[in-house]
């Protein structure tokens, strides 16, 4: 969905608000696949400001995919807002400090929606905030109950670390003295 800013015909303080009905590609994220449902669309607001045009943007979307800790779903509620500039006049402005979505006054809302959503997100997408992941050993799925692992012999090569104890205070043996 490309949006042309000067076919608004936006004079000075003018708004232009329209909400754009987009479907979203999946997002991949660690690996995994995202799928996204923007179910009330995408707002965008144009304002025509002193030396340009003013795009913002805001959305909500509800992403399905794996929990990155118990892999089971995850449902993730995102709320993103992002706000571009386009300058009218190129004199003053370098190409990096352009917008990567608004070339020659046309706006890439799909792109500028996607950019939004995946700067939202959290580091990790889990099933909620208690979930426990799965056992390291066995791969049980720990929200379901306990796995027998944690009866497990330790691997004899840190064994001998269960018998450390430091105290506050205490400094850690020195070599060769």
């Amino acid at each position: 969905m490309l949006l042309s800013l000067a076919d608004l015909s936006l004079r000075g303080g003018d708004s232009y608000e329209r909400i754009y009905m987009l479907e979203s590609e999946p997002v991949v994220l660690g690996g995994a696949e995202y799928r996204v449902l923007l179910p009330d669309g995408v707002h965008i607001k144009v304002d025509r400001i002193t030396g340009g045009f003013l795009v913002n943007l805001d959305l909500d979307a509800r992403m399905y995919g794996p929990c990155a800790r118990c892999l089971g779903e995850a449902v993730l509620e995102v709320h993103a807002e992002q706000q571009e500039f386009a300058p009218t006049a190129k004199d003053g402005w370098e190409e990096t400090e352009e917008s990567e979505f608004i070339h020659d006054l046309v706006v890439d809302v799909d792109g500028l929606a996607r950019e939004a959503l995946i700067l939202s997100l959290p580091s990790q997408v889990v099933c909620g905030e208690g979930c426990k992941g799965l056992c390291a050993v066995c791969g049980k799925d720990l929200n379901k109950g306990p796995c027998g692992c944690a009866d497990q012999k330790i691997d004899e090569r840190w064994s001998r670390l269960k018998g450390l104890r430091l105290d506050e205070g205490d400094e850690p043996p020195v070599k060769g003295s």
